[in-house]
């Protein structure tokens, strides 16, 4: 049986492969047309992308499924999230518009879960100063987009399951669920003078317990100590989420393969 999940109607991709190959590498399995075409791939860090590939890369018009919930419809360039797109998050937000390294960052919609409309310059999935926000999508003068259906394969759904997909009634939430980078990490984020003129990119994970309190924070990579170490003093003295809930009950919620890229001369 089937499983029936919501995605942009723009993609079609509901199409059999024509020629059917697979590619099993470290952490994932390609299946689909060699050296491009339309294929699918089950990527045990990223999830489930659907569409348009090179070299069993995403690159094009698709689709990726987390196993959050959350899914990203519209453009790839080498396997990231570049171009025009709509982001359906996990928690309820929907972001519309620019994207590039893998976030909304750009001209873009922002809807919020509470109904209230950002429209402007999105950074990291989360609004900036540059636009204005509105109380609902009358008053903005646009409509949310909602999520078509999409029919996945038993086996898709059992790829995503087996990352945790389904498996609570509810993720944690930060906020107005938009972007916890941009609502409180950026802000609060201090550069020093050693700091200043640097690039660094730092991979990272916490858990959000049933208390809505981080703990068990982990730097997974960093290419800069002083940026790790000032990442993990800002992850601890975060504000209170609201947590995940599983059977009526607050849970422990492992948030994963979280990644910021830093530019000390902000």
């Amino acid at each position: 049986m089937s499983i029936i999940i919501s995605l942009l109607a723009s993609v079609l991709l509901t199409a059999p492969i024509s020629v059917a190959d697979t590619v099993k590498l470290d952490n994932r399995t390609y299946i689909g047309e060699l050296p491009s075409g339309q294929g699918k791939l089950y990527h045990q860090d990223r999830g489930l992308f659907i569409g348009s590939f090179n070299r069993t890369v995403p690159q094009g018009r698709g689709i990726r499924i987390k196993a959050d919930g959350s899914i990203y419809s519209g453009n790839f360039v080498k396997g990231v999230e570049q171009g025009y797109g709509r982001l359906f998050m996990a928690t309820g937000a929907v972001i519309c518009g620019e994207f590039s390294s893998g976030y909304a960052n750009g001209r873009d919609t922002l809807y919020y879960p509470n109904g209230k409309i950002f429209i402007g310059v999105v950074v990291n999935n989360g609004a900036t100063k540059q636009g204005k926000t509105y109380k609902n999508a009358a008053a903005a003068g646009v409509v949310k987009p909602q999520k078509p259906e999409l029919t996945l394969t038993d086996d898709d759904f059992a790829f995503l399951e087996s990352l945790g997909y389904g498996q609570y009634d509810s993720r944690p939430v930060f906020g107005d669920g938009a972007s916890f980078f941009q609502v409180y990490i950026h802000p609060n984020f201090r550069y020093k003078e050693s700091m200043v003129g640097k690039i660094a990119t730092v991979h990272y994970e916490f858990v959000v317990g049933e208390d809505g309190k981080l703990r068990d924070i982990k730097i997974v990579s960093s290419t800069d100590e002083e940026f790790s170490k000032e990442l993990v003093r800002v992850l601890k003295r975060s504000p209170r989420w609201k947590p995940a809930m599983k059977d009526g009950k607050p849970v422990p919620y492992l948030i994963k393969n979280q990644k910021i890229n830093f530019n000390g001369s902000e």
